[in-house]
């Protein structure tokens, strides 16, 4: 199964979403919505400046698509056929059977549950499709409504990890959050 399952990143849809892989079509959609500070505050990348930044961003998740590595879905909403976020895993452990998801969404789809919407079928894969233990997420401490999502989601918050990565020019500090397969079933 995780021979090609990135590499063959399955669509999947919501009743609000399909989630599926990113094209070069969707540029200008990214663009719009990773150019704005507010939805590149608490990532760890800055906001696009122009849409070259975009082509690069592309063409890292493409890379990782034909690599075989973790990679985001686009998140498209329906009712437009708009990519407004990515959703995805950030890291995989097939050893240790984890891994850490993440998500981006435009500023203009915020307090809609769209992000809660879209984890529940990526956890959802990562449990029965990718027979994880564990999922992980993390978010900065002043990232309230990330860490809103997680709690929503059923994560577990289990402490700061002090000065986890460097980025944008200092140390971050990251909450994190797991789900366990165990309360998943529940």
């Amino acid at each position: 199964m995780l021979e090609h399952f990135f590499r063959n990143l399955p669509t999947l849809e919501t009743e609000r979403l399909i989630l599926r892989k990113l094209k070069y079509e969707d540029k200008s959609d990214i663009f719009k919505y990773a150019k704005n500070p507010k939805v590149a505050e608490h990532v760890i990348w800055y906001a696009h400046q122009n849409e070259m930044d975009t082509i690069d961003f592309l063409n890292f998740t493409y890379d990782s698509y034909n690599k075989n590595l973790p990679a985001s879905w686009g998140i498209e909403w329906k009712e437009n056929n708009k990519i407004i976020g990515t959703v995805g895993f950030n890291s995989f452990d097939v050893q240790n059977q984890k891994g850490e998801i993440g998500y981006a969404l435009s500023q203009e789809y915020w307090g809609k549950g769209i992000i809660v919407e879209a984890c529940k079928e990526i956890i959802e894969i990562g449990f029965k499709q990718l027979f994880l233990n564990r999922i992980e997420a993390r978010c900065s401490p002043e990232n309230v409504n990330s860490a809103k999502v997680l709690e929503k989601l059923g994560f577990t918050f289990e402490g700061i990890l002090r000065q986890q990565i460097f980025a944008k020019e200092k140390f971050w500090d990251l909450k994190i959050y797991s789900l366990l397969l165990e309360d998943f079933r529940k």
